[in-house]
């Protein structure tokens, strides 16, 4: 058996159809923390990070027009210790290295790769860079 690359469910990603009802919900009603909001270049909020507790996270961004019967999953993420260990190891295994790249707001270092069902999985690596290392048990 070999020894597991992820350390932690780092984050699931969700679409909100109403932001601020969303933050109403998880931040005035269930008490949870804004540890990092997205802003386009005009600086407007589409989407932020909470902090469920013991460095895990949802992420959500806003996705107004979603249908009622759309699932608002957008993807998990599966934090590692070390990416390009990682990188290497899925290429042991025959899969293709993704590219690689830090978000855009966040500085976080990930990687996008795909389960056999096609589901998104994001996997990235907190270091220095990232924004929400403050969070983390040992950041």
């Amino acid at each position: 058996m070999t020894k597991a690359m992820t350390t932690r469910l780092s984050h699931i990603c969700m679409s909100a159809r109403d932001l601020a009802a969303t933050e109403n919900f998880y931040v005035g009603i269930l008490g949870m923390e804004i540890a990092h909001e997205f802003r386009n270049d005009a600086g407007e909020r589409y989407g932020f990070f909470l902090h469920a507790g013991k460095g895990s996270f949802i992420e959500f961004f806003n996705k107004p027009d979603a249908s009622d019967t759309e699932s608002t999953f957008r993807h998990f993420c599966l934090e590692v210790d070390d990416l390009e260990a990682f990188l290497d190891h899925l290429a042991a295994h025959g899969i293709d290295r993704p590219a690689t790249k830090r978000g855009r707001t966040d500085y976080i270092l990930q990687t996008v790769i795909f389960d056999p069902d096609g589901n998104h999985v994001e996997i990235q690596q907190h270091d220095d860079m990232s924004c929400l290392k403050s969070y983390l048990p040992n950041g």
